[in-house]
């Protein structure tokens, strides 16, 4: 029997009552929650004090910078790119931006001047196949955004912020044109694991959908606060931090993403004090609380509050819950928080979640069953070279259909591993402007994600990335199996690995190259650290890497979420180019550009 899992299988969802929106545009959510409960978001800064937005301010802002627009020529469905920090600014221009009928294309901002080349890059990538007409940012991000990309010259206006705020327009000078639910709101950037970014485009709609559904599964109310560090740039941030709450008329507590890594206390600390019942993180999120909050602190916290921890954009790590668990668990913390989910930008954000009464199912399987036949088989060995431990994200939300196919694109059954497709009112209708990539993974109403996975009495279990798995003497290994089991060995940083194959000429087959970073620098240490890493990883998976390359902090290209771009190391590692810090690489490329750009005066100089 195919195995084609579909959303009546979470028991909250088969109320009728639950597939009714509650409205059919965001701008129609806000004046909802206008109506209903005015307390909306509380921002917190960098030295954790709190500023307070309602949804009336939110309107009354988000009008003015409709108003500003209109006066500088904006015209139904101009793209607006927006580069600002989580802010109460964010959420009025972003709200604004609707109002006056333009789509929101939100970017990150360069984490200083690292990785600034690519950043850059990506940045006008983004500019112009959107067609921005408008780049809205502030004052402090002016420096790097303006004088390097000099991107007035890509827009129409390069606007900061508090010249639309210093500036009001009346709120009646221009008509504001009528907003349907087909419109788009918002162009979503895919990361770029893989390649230039792509844009995801999103109707109120199909995001409405999506947040309606992730509320159904995660029986949100009224009774809930959430708390969120993610930023608001980024989809986990914007639809699941700010549009989803605004929909349910949730309390949200909004923190800076730079908190996390200065003070991950300060996250737990504020669960307690405004007695959050949601929280969501990535794996690493978790982690890092593990691995940084000293237990003489534990006291302090108390997380009693906390009904739901949502874990998701990254591969779960069943080790990680447990230690999470089994830490602060002395602060109040229930054993049955965890919601590992799944989703991703092209079906708006999410796409499944685990039922409320079963939230974290592990399950043990075979690793050569695993590895060598694609196929998902119960273990109960100890051993762990004979078996890998997997968690469930669940079954689908409202309207959606989760399927596995092989590679002919023919459905498989429960336990045989295939692509991850899905199918639901959510979908986005593809990327902007380029109907060649569309066509490559939106097909016939499913999107085929590159994910694969597989199907287990109804519930979805994640494998790996088709495109970075590694074929080794007949055997798929994962990379994030691969890197996992490195960052576990001391001297290695947590996070910083990447594993890919590179094809061995000679021998007919694929080598399994390791990158981690480390800040060890003598030649000796280097020597022992690569040979444990090489004999955990031959422990743990009876396999070792034919290539262990250590490089320094900050060296490993990364996505603006965090996520290893692991094509673009094995690039650097096949071109032999240098894993030089990104600081240092950004200094050269600066330098090159400025010489380049001046070149008639060095010219001239040396002439004379």
């Amino acid at each position: 029997m195919n195995a084609i899992i579909e959303s009546n299988k979470l028991a909250h969802q088969k109320n009728k009552a639950a597939y009714e929106l509650k409205a059919h545009t965001l701008i129609k959510a806000l004046e909802n929650r206008i109506r209903t409960k005015s307390d909306f978001l509380i921002f917190m800064d960098l030295r954790n004090r709190e500023s307070r937005v309602s949804a009336a301010d939110i309107m009354e802002h988000g009008l003015t910078v409709a108003q500003y627009l209109l006066s500088r020529g904006l015209e139904k469905n101009d793209k607006v790119v927006v580069m600002l920090p989580t802010s109460a600014n964010f959420a009025y221009i972003y709200f604004g931006i609707l109002m006056a009928g333009g789509v929101p294309v939100p970017v990150s901002q360069p984490a200083g001047t690292s990785n600034i080349a690519k950043y850059l890059d990506n940045l006008t990538h983004i500019i112009r196949d959107c067609e921005g007409k408008f780049f809205i940012t502030y004052e402090k991000i002016k420096a790097i955004a303006g004088s390097l990309m000099n991107i007035a010259d890509l827009v129409k206006g390069f606007i900061l912020d508090n010249e639309i705020f210093g500036n009001p327009v009346s709120h009646d000078r221009f008509r504001l044109p009528e907003i349907k639910s087909d419109d788009l709101a918002l162009i979503q950037y895919t990361a770029g694991t893989t390649g230039k970014p792509k844009g995801v485009m999103l109707t109120h709609k199909k995001l409405l959908h999506n947040i309606h559904g992730i509320g159904v599964a995660g029986a949100m109310s009224a009774d809930d606060v959430g708390i969120s560090w993610l930023p608001m740039y980024h989809d986990m941030g914007l639809i699941g931090g700010f549009f989803t709450p605004l929909y349910w008329n949730i309390n949200m507590v909004l923190m800076q993403p730079e908190a996390l890594l200065f003070r991950p206390y300060w996250w737990l600390e504020n669960i307690g004090k405004y007695r959050a019942t949601i929280t969501v993180a990535p794996n690493f999120g978790y982690h890092y609380c593990v691995t940084r909050i000293d237990d003489v602190n534990l006291h302090r916290l108390d997380l009693g509050s906390l009904r739901l921890a949502l874990n998701g954009a990254e591969p779960v790590d069943r080790i990680t819950l447990n230690k999470f668990l089994e830490k602060f668990k002395p602060c109040n913390l229930r054993d049955d928080i965890f919601l590992p989910v799944y989703g991703m930008a092209e079906n708006s954000l999410a796409a499944t979640f685990p039922s409320l009464d079963n939230p974290t199912v592990v399950s043990r399987f075979r690793r050569d069953k695993l590895e060598e036949k694609h196929l998902a088989m119960d273990s109960d060995s100890q051993n762990s070279m004979e078996y890998i431990d997997l968690v469930s994200v669940g079954y689908p939300l409202i309207g959606q259909e989760i399927k596995i196919v092989n590679k002919r694109g023919a459905t498989l059954h429960e336990r045989e591993v295939g692509e991850i497709c899905v199918k639901s009112q959510s979908l986005s209708s593809g990327y902007y402007k380029n109907p060649e990539a569309t066509h490559a993974v939106f097909k016939d109403h499913w999107f085929h994600s590159g994910d694969m996975g597989f199907i287990l009495d109804g519930r979805l279990y994640i494998s790996g990335r088709i495109k970075e798995m590694i074929i080794k003497r007949g055997k798929n290994i994962y990379p994030y199996d691969v890197e996992r089991i490195a960052s576990t060995v001391k001297g290695v940083r947590l996070g910083c690995c990447a594993a890919f194959d590179v094809h061995n000429e000679a021998e007919g087959t694929e080598d399994l190259v390791l990158v981690c970073e480390t800040t060890a620098k003598e030649r000796e240490a280097l020597e022992r650290l690569k040979q444990e890493i090489h004999n955990e990883i031959l422990t743990r998976l009876g396999i070792a890497p034919d290539d262990i390359k250590l490089v320094p902090k900050e060296s490993i290209p990364k996505t603006t979420s965090g996520k290893i771009q692991r094509i673009l190391c094995k690039k650097i590692y096949l071109e032999e180019d240098d894993f030089i810090p990104r600081k240092y690489k950004n200094i050269i490329i600066l330098v090159k550009t400025f010489v380049m750009s001046h070149f008639h005066l060095f010219r001239r100089y040396l002439h004379r």
